[in-house]
């Protein structure tokens, strides 16, 4: 764990390089992320549990996105991050697994369910948050993220008669298949 001048520093060394920041903040304690993150200009911030409101203002203000792991929060059994203050202040929000050995999930189902069980987020915000926002955080939303012309045919087509059951199903969401770049790349009849 880097202390915040330390953190900083490798920021701005990053950007000397051309590297787009985009960093854990705010997780453990307090440390101004959204502030620091406007000073390096920064694009995203990963955890936010002890974000300030002036942070939240600040990421608002340069729509610098807020990407919350729902799934350490759970693990971990911390207190979770200002989710609807973050949405409330247009800060775009977005959606991870945090998948390391703490948090062994690649289940972005049960990612979208936590956000909605415990960031109190509503089953529309969970699913940008997972899919357009997501993009957004990593700078290639105008590829991925949402299905429109001319961006990637990548998609999970569902074997149920609404989107919400992806939530519903936390632990076994009705995946019928998925489309990578506009072909069936699984199919639960395969």
């Amino acid at each position: 764990m880097f202390e915040e001048e330390d953190t900083r520093k490798i920021l701005h060394e990053g950007r000397k390089y051309g590297l787009a920041a985009n960093f854990h903040g705010d997780e453990l304690h307090p440390m101004r992320s959204g502030h620091l993150a406007q000073e390096v200009q920064a694009h995203a911030i990963s955890h936010l549990e002890h974000i300030d409101e002036e942070g939240i203002k600040v990421m608002a203000e340069r729509s610098i996105y807020a990407v919350l792991l729902p799934t350490t929060v759970y693990v971990l059994r911390i207190a979770p991050p200002p989710a609807r203050a973050l949405i409330d202040a247009g800060v775009p929000v977005a959606l991870g697994s945090d998948f390391n050995p703490n948090a062994h999930c690649m289940s972005m189902p049960l990612v979208m369910s936590l956000a909605c069980l415990i960031l109190r987020m509503t089953m529309p915000e969970a699913l940008v948050a997972a899919t357009l926002n997501a993009a957004g955080s990593l700078k290639c939303s105008d590829r991925y993220g949402s299905l429109e012309v001319g961006k990637s045919g990548d998609m999970v087509i569902i074997n149920s008669p609404n989107w919400e059951h992806v939530v519903y199903e936390m632990g076994d969401p009705p995946i019928l298949h998925v489309v990578k770049a506009g072909q069936i790349a699984y199919s639960s009849n395969m």
